[in-house]
């Protein structure tokens, strides 16, 4: 009868706690692991292709075609988990603005390398889309979908200003 009863309280107690540390160590592997890439494309990026919000081209532009990306990022159980404490005491939910973070810094990251492709060395009108991706359950998020999208040119020729 012993047996049961830490059976029950290993069950009641150990699986939570080693489901919220398992999942808190892969949430910090696949973090660091997204982070170094997202580094090293932004840096790859950096001085290929220049973004701006504007939504009117400087002059003639060539080849003008329209570019996006998207990320979709889920959200974990222990990212769920501390939220949880958060809508009792209050406060800045981090975790999931860091979720919102990454995955705007991927989408965008996504949008360039299409406008590599695309052979282009500037994207104008660069906007932002998010939405929620719902479980199922009406009191939790699944995680969190962004798409970046944009206007990519090759080459602006400047507009010829007539002499008077």
């Amino acid at each position: 009868m012993g047996d049961d009863n830490s059976f029950s309280l290993l069950f009641t107690f150990g699986l939570p706690l080693l489901l919220i540390v398992g999942s808190w160590l892969i949430h910090r592997s696949i973090e660091n692991s997204r982070h170094k890439y997202l580094d090293n494309q932004e840096a790859y990026y950096r001085d290929r292709i220049r973004l701006t919000n504007l939504k009117l081209f400087p002059g003639n532009c060539d080849s003008a075609v329209l570019v996006s990306g998207t990320a979709v990022i889920a959200s974990n159980y222990f990212i769920s988990f501390v939220s949880r404490f958060k809508h009792i005491f209050g406060g800045e939910m981090k975790g999931y603005t860091q979720l919102c973070t990454d995955a705007r810094r991927l989408a965008l990251v996504r949008l360039l390398q299409e406008a590599e492709h695309a052979g282009a060395t500037m994207v104008y009108n660069v906007r932002f889309e998010t939405s929620t991706i719902a479980t199922g359950n009406k009191n939790k998020s699944g995680g969190v979908e962004l798409i970046a999208y944009g206007t990519a040119v090759r080459e602006c020729l400047p507009m010829a200003v007539p002499i008077q």
